[in-house]
């Protein structure tokens, strides 16, 4: 942990993080990973398809949205991984079911109450826990870490304490807090409390200079600024989560070659966000993975709209210096289909296993 912050128990602490990234609304893994000299591809999908000309390749088989240059620079590096025809088991089409389950880390049940990432939290926890070693940026909790004592916020600055009173300045605020709470009637309420002030006071060396560099992505890289800041300053996190919504696109994708389309933008986006995050924690990606993943693919065949509609087979990608680099698992192909879907051959959960 960084000096003068309390660190978990030793037998519990490591050093690496896990960065877990939802793409919310069903991502066209066929756009972000598009197979190469596939006729059935390039004929299903006119207008749409990635050509090859145009894509960044990764092997002989596969390549990378033109869009994807900074995810090419981290598979050249050695730090990106993909894993083509992904998902659950469960042939679930249903935005809200797929999601619930996929956070859960279950195959059956939307319902269980605890997250697959609050789980391991939950059990790796320490005597003297730090709160930070969960972190969910964003307006509420993820609900892959619910079970845990992680923290959510939409960042860095809002963990601050402010005062409606005339004059009052945020160490006042802390004293007073400090003060009062210690005597609530309540253990859970005193432990709450101190556990949010805490935060606070941990956070304090950074919060007051918390604002992006210069340059630095709008969109989803708004997100991603607050881990990057959190790592690069050596706070004791663990594990941090952000979402990123938008991907159901059922209409006007757009030509992949052409920056002002509706998906390029999407898979643009990710990826300068993805590239400066990296750029930010330097070093730090020797110990940082990051896991993408998203609740299923879109159909191979374009709608009628010049959009795909919900699929099976997923990408998912996992960035960091640790990863073995390449495209993983099996590849069914876009012949031997799930009713028009690709296949689901490798499931999401030994990706999260690892």
């Amino acid at each position: 942990g960084r000096a003068g912050a309390a660190t978990t128990s030793a037998a519990q602490t490591t050093s690496n993080i896990v960065v877990n990234i939802f793409l919310r609304g069903a991502a066209d893994g066929l756009s972000i990973l598009s197979p190469l000299n596939d006729s059935t591809y390039q004929s299903l999908r006119p207008g749409v398809a990635v050509p090859d000309a145009a894509a960044l390749a990764v092997n002989n088989q596969f390549g990378l949205h033109p869009g994807a240059t900074r995810l090419k620079a981290l598979l050249d590096a050695g730090q990106a991984a993909f894993i083509p025809a992904a998902g659950s088991p469960n042939n679930n089409r249903s935005h809200f079911s797929a999601q619930a389950m996929m956070d859960r880390g279950s195959i059956t049940d939307p319902f269980l109450p605890t997250g697959w990432l609050g789980r391991y939290l939950s059990a790796t926890a320490g005597s003297t826990e730090n709160s930070l070693r969960g972190v969910s940026i964003g307006n509420g909790l993820q609900p892959s870490l619910r079970g845990s004592s992680a923290i959510a916020t939409p960042s860095l600055q809002s963990l601050s304490l402010y005062s409606s009173g005339a004059g009052a300045a945020p160490s006042q605020v802390q004293t007073a807090l400090r003060a009062m709470y210690p005597a609530a009637p309540t253990e859970l309420l005193r432990t709450q409390a101190a556990a949010g002030t805490n935060i606070v006071a941990e956070i304090a060396p950074i919060a007051a200079t918390s604002a992006p560099p210069a340059g630095w992505p709008t969109g989803f890289g708004t997100a991603l600024w607050p881990i990057a800041k959190l790592i690069s300053a050596g706070y004791p996190v663990e594990i941090a989560t952000a979402d990123l919504g938008g991907w159901d696109e059922h209409n006007a994708m757009g030509s992949a070659t052409d920056p002002t389309g509706n998906q390029y933008k999407l898979i643009a986006g990710l990826d300068a966000a993805l590239g400066a995050f990296f750029d930010f924690i330097g070093g730090a990606a020797a110990r940082t993975t990051v896991v993408i993943t998203t609740e299923f693919g879109r159909r191979i065949a374009i709608n009628g709209s010049g959009g795909t509609d919900h699929g099976r087979g997923m990408v998912m990608m996992v960035l960091g210096a640790g990863v073995n680099p390449g495209v993983h698992g099996a590849w069914p192909g876009l012949v031997d289909t799930d009713s028009g879907d690709v296949k689901v051959v490798n499931d999401y959960r030994k990706v999260y296993a690892e």
